[in-house]
């Protein structure tokens, strides 16, 4: 559900101009890492694994690998 807010508050903000589209990123951003920390908790993972997104293109596939995984259930960092 926060994925489908992110893309129709861009789109939104994207109509109204650069402006608009520019303070919706930075009111969603961190908002963003705190669910992709979440993901990642609920796989197993640390949420300082997030940074593997600045590896280009490989780090970007295994973030995507990761965040369609199944969950494990309980966790170490429930």
């Amino acid at each position: 559900w926060f994925a489908l807010l992110v893309v129709l508050a861009s789109f939104a903000a994207g109509l109204l101009g650069d402006a608009a589209n520019a303070l919706v990123a930075l009111a969603l951003f961190l908002p963003y890492l705190a669910v992709s920390a979440r993901r990642l908790h609920d796989i197993g993972r640390s949420g300082w694994w997030q940074l593997v997104w600045y590896i280009p293109f490989i780090g970007w596939l295994v973030m995507i690998y990761w965040c369609v995984q199944d969950s494990e259930g309980p966790n170490a960092y429930s």
